[in-house]
């Protein structure tokens, strides 16, 4: 009879089988405490992750703000350099221009050009004419840069020009006019 009640019924078979063998519960639900640790891990993980990066982005910002503020500083350095050595120039200039000797002017200027930030010499007579350049296609030449009355810096692209007036005794001798590579 069992087996006819076996061979009617197959669904009770299955319902025994299944009762026999008790199901197997995953990993995560028999590791309930370990479960939560992983996850607590994996969380702190993602949260330091994030916040490296966003101190990482801060510090590039910062590194990058130095950056401009020294560049800008050291380009205000250049420039009063280049304003002071102008100043200095004038003047030994202004005194072999009192003794007519220009010959001298142009001895030193081609000294002068041999510094690594100097590109050009003019020096201008009071009407405006170049009476020398370190550039010869400047020789002759009129300029704006006979009236200058007192120190003129102008930044052009990559260069520095500064004009600097020769003063004699009440009149004017002329200008320096140097440019600098920046």
């Amino acid at each position: 009879m069992k087996e006819i009640n076996q061979q009617v019924n197959p669904e009770n078979q299955d319902n025994k089988n299944t009762e026999e063998k008790p199901k197997k519960k995953s990993w995560f639900k028999q590791n309930v405490g370990a479960t939560i640790v992983m996850i607590i891990m994996l969380i702190a993980i993602i949260f330091l992750g994030i916040n490296l990066m966003v101190k990482q982005k801060q510090h590039k910002e910062e590194i990058a703000d130095v950056n401009a503020k020294n560049t800008a500083l050291v380009d205000s350095l250049k420039k009063d350099n280049f304003t002071w050595l102008t100043k200095v120039f004038t003047w030994t200039v202004r005194s072999e221009m009192l003794r007519e000797n220009l010959e001298q002017v142009k001895l030193y200027s081609q000294e002068f050009i041999k510094y690594q930030y100097v590109d050009n010499i003019k020096v201008v007579d009071p009407s405006g004419r170049v009476i020398f350049s370190t550039d010869m296609k400047d020789q002759n030449v009129i300029t704006e840069w006979s009236n200058i009355q007192k120190l003129a810096v102008i930044q052009q692209d990559n260069k520095i020009i500064i004009a600097a007036p020769v003063l004699g005794n009440n009149i004017i001798l002329g200008a320096v006019v140097i440019e600098y590579k920046n």
